[in-house]
């Protein structure tokens, strides 16, 4: 799932961003707290410009690791948000 969610985020198309929603749904809760996958999807969403949707799941992550932050500003950097 990592890998699926790292081409989707080199990609930054519609698509892929539908397809990384659609994975993100039918994914277990418990597997959210895999901060490797976690962080890839945060990645994925930054990348593909859904910005609301990656804040949200990051906010509600209860551990939030160093990549997770990372993976938080590159998007904000990318799309110029520096009001967050």
């Amino acid at each position: 799932m990592i890998l699926l969610f790292n081409a989707c985020a080199q990609l930054r198309t519609k698509e892929a961003l539908d397809l990384v929603k659609k994975i993100s749904k039918q994914i277990p809760k418990s597997f959210y707290s895999n901060p490797h996958l976690l962080t890839s999807l945060l990645d994925a969403l930054m990348k593909c410009g859904d910005v609301t949707h990656a804040e949200s799941l990051f906010y509600s992550s209860k551990e939030k690791l160093l990549p997770m932050y990372g993976a938080m500003m590159k998007g904000i950097n990318y799309f110029n948000i520096y009001d967050k």
